[in-house]
């Protein structure tokens, strides 16, 4: 089979697939760090679905208009997108699960599985007005488009 890629995007490729493996090596929870070898490609999932699903988003409330804002609560569509998305790994986690977690499974715990995409989002740093070099606004992001 022949490669399609020159050795100039397969470096590439490979750089920015470093700087995940190098950002989530660096994420920890109660002290035990996550693997970002293992979790690499469920890693990348996690942060393009992020994307696809915010650009979703935003084409059907181009399409369907303005997005009041909820009652009672205080936060634009924008900041409920993103709570939202976060809200869908609420879990329980204790030392002895992340510990197992992050020695055998392909995926990074649930609170890095949202803290990872949004650290990565320039649009989740403007919703909530996140200053750069912030930790969820880290003046470097990975990103792989």
């Amino acid at each position: 089979m022949q490669n399609m890629w020159t050795q100039s995007s397969i470096d590439n490729f490979v750089s920015r697939q470093q700087c995940y493996i190098d950002q989530y090596s660096s994420l920890s929870l109660f002290g035990i760090y996550d693997n970002g070898s293992i979790t690499l490609g469920e890693n990348i999932a996690d942060n393009g679905g992020l994307i696809s699903s915010y650009n979703a988003y935003q084409i059907a409330k181009n399409y369907n208009g303005f997005i009041p804002q909820l009652p009672g609560l205080n936060y634009t569509d924008e900041q409920l997108f993103f709570i939202a998305f976060g809200q869908c790994y609420c879990s329980y986690v204790t030392p002895r699960s992340i510990q197992k977690q992050v020695s055998f499974d392909v995926h990074s715990p649930a609170p890095l599985r949202v803290l990872g995409p949004a650290m990565n989002s320039d649009e989740f740093a403007a919703a909530f007005k996140c200053p750069v070099g912030s930790p969820m606004n880290p003046a470097t992001k990975c990103s792989l488009w």
